[in-house]
């Protein structure tokens, strides 16, 4: 038998990408609506969907 809960977490991640010969650093604001299930004694991710709710992207001074 699985028990299964519902979560929301939030995130922030920057992300560096090489466009047009320059480094580019993008920001990314996440909200993650997660559904977790149990088993063998520990919570797994089992289904995640992303909220991309902001991005910014600018290059990189060097």
């Amino acid at each position: 038998m699985y028990i299964y809960t519902n979560g929301v977490s939030y995130s922030q991640m920057k992300m560096v990408r090489e466009e047009d010969g320059k480094e580019v650093i993008t920001d990314y604001s996440v909200k993650y609506d997660d559904l977790y299930v149990r088993q063998n004694g520990t919570w797994l991710i089992k289904e995640r969907i992303a909220h991309f709710s902001i991005i910014d992207a600018r290059a990189l001074q060097g």
